[in-house]
């Protein structure tokens, strides 16, 4: 029997909603947010977590990590507690939770960017079938880690080979900030830099830059001039300082083009 400290009507709100749907989504968690706000302490706003949790119904459980997920990073004292009900959220088997609570449980730790207890208990979903649940593993690394331990560095180059561009697109990306730097991991990277998601291959340039792999500099000759470049190559083109690059970069200033990235890249590369 349901203990909830809540009206029936509302809670009914909080569970009507589309994951699917980004407004839906938006409105759903706009709603967490008036609920969080309306608790007056810390430890009310845990204890109706906790209730959440305690719930048979998964729809309801998951509200417990959506509740907290609009806590994100401002305060601490919501990480330990919800790393422990992540952790007991079962992945695999018979008793296998559903989608939902999968992605409010991936989702609730992705949003906490800046503690690094976070990290393993969010390496946890990286092997989910949903690539919802992969992609807040890959977006919610904690920022603070740098370099990855070797166990981070791995789930992240499998998923560099991800089906999903969006969970490759972030990856790469995770990986390319690090000071991580292997020729496997490079080897992983530069598999990227003709990838079919722009965002992607782009992340893959400037990672492989920032470690002076000389394969991304045909790559940025070709991609440069096409007046639809992304802003980051124009800071793979800075971290890669290759003077080579200086004909390319001058030319494009000499164009008209007015880019302070652009700017930075000719100043790093000789110019």
């Amino acid at each position: 029997m349901s203990t909830l400290p809540l009206p029936p009507d509302l809670l009914a709100r909080l569970l009507d909603y589309d994951e699917d749907d980004e407004q839906s989504s938006e409105a759903h968690f706009d709603q967490m947010e008036e609920v969080f706000a309306a608790l007056d302490s810390t430890a009310n706003r845990l204890g109706l977590a906790q209730a959440f949790w305690a719930e048979d119904d998964e729809s309801v459980r998951a509200l417990g990590f959506d509740l907290l997920a609009v806590q994100a990073h401002r305060f601490d004292w919501h990480v330990q507690p919800l790393i422990e009900a992540a952790d007991a959220v079962p992945l695999e088997g018979a008793a296998r939770a559903g989608l939902k609570l999968r992605r409010a449980a991936a989702n609730a730790l992705a949003c906490i960017v800046d503690d690094a207890r976070v990290l393993e208990p969010l390496l946890r979903f990286a092997a989910d079938e949903d690539a919802v649940v992969r992609w807040q593993v890959a977006r919610g690394i904690p920022v603070g880690i740098d370099p990855l331990p070797q166990r981070a560095v791995d789930v992240l180059t499998a998923m560099l080979r991800d089906e999903d561009s969006d969970v490759r697109d972030w990856a790469a990306f995770a990986l390319g900030v690090r000071e991580n730097d292997t020729p496997e991991l490079r080897d992983a990277l530069a598999r990227l830099l003709f990838d079919a998601d722009d965002n992607t291959a782009a992340e893959a340039a400037y990672a492989l830059a920032r470690r002076k792999d000389a394969r991304v500099l045909p790559v940025l000759q070709r991609v440069l001039p096409q007046l639809s470049v992304g802003r980051l190559y124009f800071e793979a083109a800075g971290a890669l300082a290759d003077p080579e690059l200086l004909p390319t970069l001058n030319g494009l200033k000499d164009a008209g083009l007015l880019d302070i990235d652009l700017d930075r890249a000719i100043e790093a590369c000789g110019g």
